[in-house]
């Protein structure tokens, strides 16, 4: 859609992308035609170039008072729960005195004035769940059990102006709560942030809680500030990428924003954000208030976003049980978190009748603001195959593709028999294999793995899958040993079987990768894994004996500088993150070291086994089959791992680490002299994934 930009003066006119000039064009409108504001102060956004900022504009928001929330800690000199670079000016007050008082003060209540101030007392029973001792996360095991916060004015930014109303949006996450109470497929419309929000009661939620009289509203706004805030319509479509129905639409006084209100849709440059993903959008970087830390809110430790927390949209992800969210940097993470993720932040949202609300001047707030400057490091480094080699292209994304020898070695289900037609919509040629013959002679034989005609075959759920031969990429081959990786995805199984803090080093998918038996194996881990290791059904006992033990290093997640664990030395592994973008080693192993580049090589597709175990795969145009893979770096907390998306996108913030759906790409290293390999066709990136 293209607007005609006369009208907006020459400097908008230099603007180039064709979404930032809707952008510009509607904000220009607005600014001249909104009129009816009843304080000056109140005004839509103005947006500017700026060559500073990653998307090339600066946005600046007219902010206001109003409600009143608690953000601020009375803390004496000893305090130490939050790192420092993550606070703000203002966010403490350090006074030894009040401090005292408050704690011997007479509380009868959770809420005490004070000198004309009100105070919210927070206990050990509001503490999250598993917060203590978590990196970027507030230090609840303090020995003193209290918390002391003074409610302050709320401070939001004003994002649209329409005639009489005015749509707000805070300024910092106020709290920290879940999208959902339970792990299961909910939309906005049923979800307990909703109803926690607005203050529905038990009817409004899939979990029947009762928010009555407790919810966001009631604790932000007195009666007469509540009779100003005008219910506004939440349009909830599906995620655009994945198709997942958001729910039904609803009527709401408080909300918060969709994806299409944030990144795609008209609405998002109205507001003053970059009306796409292809940045990480400075107008998108919240931090939130001390207080939400408290309540569990993580914080980013990486310099250039610094402080800075992620927060819930109301679109669903790419299944029913999760949500889209905006991280740290301004990305928008589509492919989204659980819906019952206990660390990300509330940013609400609401409109008001300006002729009713009593609103007062709290300034501006520019995009620029919450840019930091940071630098980054990253530059790249013997038979019949030979190292990755790089091939410059500017039509590739990131201005090249890379061409891997490949090898197949060792044998793994992959391929389906069926007796007619394929068992699965949207099956390839290569998935699935019609011999009704040989179908009927496995149904006869029975059992769960069957050798015909020397060929093995597993059956899973009563369906049959054929052993074929593993194609392996050669990322390196250094002295007389290659190092390889999968090239398709084999498996789909949890990095770990319960949701807690875990390294590679104690990962079950590590034991089930390499059959390590000096553990005892739950029923419950048998059946997430099953009875058979990876390297039991991938390999016979001399092809194992050919497979190297690797030395792995395990380094700190390379933005949020999430400890990884102790070096380990294993057979079969799964890449690190240094290893497939922030090291010399991913641009040696002939990936894109970036993560700002769809890289095509990193794009992995399941067998039909791996999806008969659980895998996800793209249903989109453009990405048809993909799926996720799991590697083995932490995430920006110590229960998730990264991921590599169906993009090719690195995803370093990562996923809880029972995810059930994610891909693995199991990798080994061999020995030339001894692995009785075959060598077969090159791998290129340059060809769609």
């Amino acid at each position: 859609m293209k607007r005609n930009l006369s009208g907006l003066g020459t400097r908008m006119a230099a603007l180039c992308l064709l979404m930032i000039c809707l952008c510009l064009a509607v904000t220009g409108a607005l600014a001249d035609g909104m009129g009816g504001s009843a304080e000056p102060f109140v005004q839509p956004p103005v947006i500017v170039q700026d060559a500073a900022s990653p998307s090339g504009l600066r946005t600046t928001w007219k902010c206001v008072y109003f409600g009143s929330y608690p953000s601020v800690e009375v803390v004496d000199s000893e305090w130490d729960a939050v790192d420092e670079y993550a606070l703000q000016q203002g966010d403490l007050i350090r006074d030894d005195g009040l401090y005292a008082r408050l704690a011997s003060a007479d509380w009868q209540d959770s809420v005490l004035e004070m000198d004309g101030a009100s105070y919210l007392r927070v206990g050990p029973d509001a503490a999250p769940a598993a917060q203590a001792s978590r990196e970027q996360h507030y230090n609840w095991t303090y020995e003193r059990p209290w918390h002391y916060f003074r409610i302050m004015p709320l401070r939001w930014r004003v994002l649209d102006v329409q005639g009489d109303r005015a749509l707000l949006l805070a300024d910092r996450m106020p709290d920290s709560v879940p999208f959902h109470a339970v792990d299961e497929d909910v939309a906005w419309d049923e979800s307990t942030l909703r109803s926690w929000l607005n203050g529905y009661g038990a009817d409004a939620n899939r979990q029947g809680e009762d928010f009555t009289g407790k919810g966001f509203v009631d604790r932000a706004f007195t009666d007469r500030e509540r009779e100003a805030i005008v219910a506004g319509r939440c349009e909830n479509l599906a995620n655009r990428d994945y198709g997942t129905d958001s729910g039904a639409d609803t009527e709401d006084v408080v909300f918060i924003l969709s994806n299409a209100e944030v990144f795609e849709g008209e609405a998002a440059g109205r507001y003053g954000f970059f009306p796409g993903r292809d940045y990480d959008d400075p107008a998108k970087r919240f931090s939130s208030t001390l207080y939400a830390k408290c309540m569990g809110a993580w914080w980013s430790p990486v310099e250039a976003y610094a402080g800075n927390s992620f927060w819930f949209m109301r679109t669903a992800g790419y299944n029913p049980r999760s949500v889209t969210y905006v991280c740290d940097f301004g990305y928008i993470y589509s492919k989204g978190t659980l819906v019952t993720c206990g660390d990300a932040a509330v940013l609400p949202a609401l409109w008001v009748d300006l002729r009713r609300a009593e609103l007062a001047d709290a300034g501006e707030r520019s995009s620029s603001e919450i840019m930091h400057s940071a630098g980054r490091a990253g530059q790249a480094d013997a038979g019949d195959i030979d190292n990755p080699v790089v091939i410059e292209d500017s039509a590739m994304p990131g201005g090249a593709y890379t061409v891997w020898n490949a090898v197949t070695f060792g044998s793994y289900p992959q391929t389906e028999i069926v007796a007619d037609a394929p068992s699965r919509e949207g099956a390839g040629e290569e998935d699935v294999a019609v011999d009704p013959k040989l179908y009927a002679r496995l149904a006869e034989a029975g059992g769960e793995s069957v050798e015909l005609d020397g060929t093995r075959y597993i059956r899973l759920d009563g369906r049959w899958f054929r052993c074929d031969p593993i194609v392996w990429r050669v990322l390196e081959v250094q002295d007389d040993t290659a190092l390889l990786l999968a090239d398709r995805a084999l498996d789909s199984v949890p990095y770990h079987a319960s949701y807690t803090d875990v390294f590679w080093e104690a990962s079950d998918v590590r034991k089930w990768l390499n059959g390590m038996k000096n553990e005892r194996v739950t029923e419950a881990e048998r059946a997430l894994y099953g009875d058979m290791s990876f390297a039991q059904m991938a390999f016979t006992q001399e092809e194992y004996s050919a497979v190297v033990p690797s030395s792995l290093s395990n380094d700190n997640n390379f933005y949020f500088g999430t400890s990884c664990g102790s070096s380990t030395h294993d057979r079969v592994f799964i890449l690190s993150e240094a290893e497939v973008f922030s090291s010399d080693r991913a641009k040696r192993y002939g990936f894109r070291p970036s993560d700002a580049v769809a890289d095509i090589g990193r794009r992995m597709r399941p067998t039909a086994y791996a999806l008969a175990r659980g895998a996800w795969q793209s249903e989109q145009a453009d990405t048809a089959k993909i799926g996720f893979w799991l590697l083995r770096t932490n995430g920006y907390t110590r229960d998730n791992v990264v991921y590599v998306g169906e993009k090719g996108y690195l995803y370093n913030r990562g996923i809880p680490v029972t995810c059930m759906d994610a891909c693995i790409v199991p990798a080994i290293r061999i020995r030339l002299g001894e692995a009785d390999y075959a060598r077969v066709a090159d791998i290129s990136s340059r060809e769609e994934r």
